[in-house]
């Protein structure tokens, strides 16, 4: 399977991401469907995977990798409860995970791929060869009194049950955000991806983000065979 064109979501916790990219898998811009992949959401849909299926034995190597054993459901679970990000020793992991996903949705070569929550920060770029190609990201700019807002107010009605949504660990994660994951912005620039820039308030909804982002004229590398 070649690379997938992709475009990056990046902003803090509460910033519309998830929302953003949900609203994008429901449209099709120029015959290109959009598939959402928000790392984030397909962790905690991996830790539901039922104890007994975890094990599936299979003569076929390719519906084995579809399941992960206990070291990895361990691993996966430390990460989304800790609200921590993984690292270096963790890049088969997320690579087996971003590549089941892909073998699920079987994209076609005209699709975009909307990455939220991978990567996370610098290091995590090379974990993508072979599977997707950032041609565009878009960061989605909020303050951190906003952002908890938001996500306290749960505008999108997405959020609802989610353990790591509480006003201390909103802040800590932002905190992560702004060590970790901001510098992605500049290693973008150095690497010569366009990056569209938007500023997000309480009451920004996705159907405003797609309209100012498709009228930036960057948008249309999404769509450049």
């Amino acid at each position: 399977m070649p690379e997938v064109r992709s475009l990056l979501l990046l902003g803090p916790p509460g910033a519309g991401k998830s929302p953003f990219g949900q609203y994008l898998s429901r449209q099709k811009i120029k015959n290109r469907r959009f598939l959402n992949f928000d790392f984030g959401q397909e962790l905690r849909q991996i830790l539901e995977v039922r104890p007994e299926m975890v094990n599936i034995r299979s003569d076929s190597r390719q519906e084995l990798q579809e399941h992960y054993n206990g070291q990895e459901l361990n691993r996966i679970r430390q990460v989304v409860e800790k609200a921590i990000l993984f690292e270096e020793s963790d890049r088969e992991l997320v690579r087996k995970i971003l590549r089941n996903f892909l073998h699920k949705i079987n994209p076609a070569r005209e699709d975009i791929l909307v990455l939220n929550g991978l990567p996370r920060h610098p290091g995590q770029v090379p974990w993508l060869t072979g599977l997707a190609r950032i041609v565009l990201a878009v960061n989605l700019d909020c303050p951190l009194e906003i952002s908890v807002r938001r996500i306290l107010a749960n505008l999108d009605g997405e959020r609802t049950g989610r353990p790591d949504d509480s006003p201390e660990v909103v802040s800590y994660r932002y905190k992560i955000y702004e060590e970790k994951t901001r510098p992605l912005l500049a290693w973008l620039e150095r690497a010569g991806i366009p990056l569209i820039n938007l500023s997000v308030n309480y009451m920004t909804g996705p159907e405003e983000l797609l309209k100012k982002i498709s009228s930036n004229e960057a948008f249309n590398l999404l769509f450049s065979d």
